[in-house]
Formats: C-alpha cells, sequence, structure tokens
C-alpha cells in the first residue's frame, strides 16, 4: 500500500511539473537567459508540438512573458525567413490574434534572397555537386536570417507600429539564430506593460507562434517593400523546396509549393494564477 501511495505521489508530481511547463507557472528567467538565439541555458526541457515542426516554452514572472521556439522543419524555417513569425497573445486566453510580435518580420529575408536570385550565376549553380548545393543552402538559410532589426507590433494601433530592435524603447527583447544543424532558434522577452498588459488583470494567456504565407501581395517589388523608415514608428531608430530555391528560383519556386501557401503554428494557454 506505501508502494501504490508512493508511486501514486511521484506520479501525481510529475503530471504537476508537466502541467506547470505548459501552462507557464512562475519563472523568473531575466537573470538567466540571455537573448541571442541559442537558448541552452533555459532551465526546462523542450515541449514538442503534435505535429513535430516546433519546439517550445513559454512562461512568466509578474512582469514578462518568456519565449523561446526551435524547428529544423524546412517549410516552416522557410516560411519564417521570407513571410515572418509572429509570437500572437490573447489576453482571454484563447486562439485570438489580439496583440502580437512580428519578428523576423520577412522584409528583410524577402529582400536577401530577391539580391542572392539577382546576382547567382545560374549555369555555376547547375555545376555544383549534391555537396556543395547542401553547403550553399546551409550558407543561405542563415544568411537569411542574420543580425535582423525589422520587428513590427500588432493590435495597438489600428496599422502594425514598426520599429528596430535596438530602436524599440519598450522593453522588448527578440533574436533568431541558427544551430549548427541549421534548425531555427528563437527566444523573447516580452514586458506585458510594452502590450499594455498586466499579469493581475489576466487568468489565462492564450500564446502561440505563427509564420507567415506566400500570397500574391508576397511578391517583392519597388513600390511594396517596407522597412523601419516607414509606416508607425516607435523608438529611435520548381517544387519550392531547397534544391529550387538554392539554384536561384526564388520566388518562382515558392508560389509553386502548396505548402508555402499556408501558415503553420502552434498555440498554447498559461494559467496566470
Amino acid at each position: 500500500m506505501i508502494r501504490k501511495c508512493v508511486v501514486a505521489a511521484v506520479l501525481s508530481l510529475t503530471a504537476t511539473l508537466m502541467y506547470a511547463q505548459e501552462a507557464g507557472v512562475n519563472c523568473d528567467l531575466a537573470s538567466v537567459i540571455v537573448v541571442d538565439g541559442q537558448a541552452n541555458e533555459w532551465p526546462m526541457e523542450w515541449i514538442q508540438d503534435d505535429d513535430k515542426k516546433f519546439s517550445y516554452n513559454f512562461c512568466v514572472d509578474a512582469g514578462n512573458l518568456y519565449a523561446r521556439m526551435k524547428t529544423s522543419d524546412e517549410y516552416v524555417r522557410r516560411k519564417i525567413a521570407l513571410f515572418g513569425l509572429t509570437l500572437w497573445m490573447d489576453p482571454a486566453g484563447k486562439k485570438k490574434k489580439k496583440l502580437g510580435l512580428r519578428f523576423p518580420s520577412g522584409v528583410e529575408g524577402k529582400e536577401r534572397m530577391e539580391a542572392i536570385r539577382n546576382t547567382m550565376n545560374r549555369e555555376e549553380q547547375q555545376k555544383m555537386s549534391s555537396a556543395e548545393r547542401a553547403q550553399f543552402q546551409k550558407e543561405m538559410n542563415k544568411s537569411l536570417v542574420a543580425d535582423l532589426e525589422v520587428i513590427e507590433l500588432e493590435g495597438l494601433a489600428d496599422d502594425p507600429i514598426t520599429s528596430t530592435r535596438s530602436g524599440i524603447t519598450t522593453g522588448i527583447k527578440v533574436a533568431i539564430g541558427v544551430a549548427d544543424d541549421g534548425t531555427y532558434v528563437y527566444e523573447a522577452i516580452i514586458p506585458f506593460k510594452s502590450f499594455r498588459m498586466s499579469r493581475a488583470s489576466l487568468d489565462v494567456l492564450g500564446v502561440g507562434f505563427e509564420t507567415g504565407k506566400f500570397t500574391s501581395s508576397s511578391q517583392p517589388s519597388s513600390s511594396s517593400k517596407k522597412g523601419p523608415g516607414q509606416g508607425r514608428q516607435m523608438g529611435t531608430g520548381g517544387t519550392g523546396g531547397a534544391n529550387d530555391m538554392s539554384r536561384g528560383q526564388g520566388y518562382r519556386g515558392v508560389q509553386a509549393n502548396p505548402e508555402m501557401s499556408s501558415a503553420s503554428s502552434v498555440w498554447t494557454s498559461l494559467k496566470m494564477k
């Protein structure tokens, strides 16, 4: 009987810890994590979504939401780089896209992809060996998300508020990096006050990651490019797969792939009290 009680207690504790991790109990990480797109210092195991496209963690303290995410899925990475990634928040605890931090914005990645396509020697690309093409693809995946600056805040005004990571004045910290195996790794610290929220007023917070997707308006043009100097400002200042992209097919390959025309997302709820 004692043994059964001990086993039951252990199982109950394990379930509680797993739920707490999912639900986002108190976790003061302000002095623990460095927002640099590496995320190795987080003191918990990754949670993986059912489709195994995203691994993530969310947790909160009195003033901040902490978030990390990683993905090695080829299409998810491509959509993040070219069309952006938004961390959504729903103060009602559901899956409504009420407030959002968009980073990468997709603007810089699309411009870099077009620059690569326009300067690429197609004949030289076709002469590449499979190993050379794989290395080129790896380097391109890194270059599309390296040293990004443009961010957008959604839900605070009629139009997204555009700023830069260096110019944001609300305490938001966000970064994306690339691991040695090509995995994209995202980290963020978001003060509740930066989105006009307070933890005391929240019972449950719905949170989720959503990639952008290819649309007819996704094609970059001189009239559609948008950067941190435009719009509302904040602060100061073939198949569409890897081979087609590395051969310089750019948006022609993306447009031909149905996978790129739908967003990828993951959602969960955080108990705040």
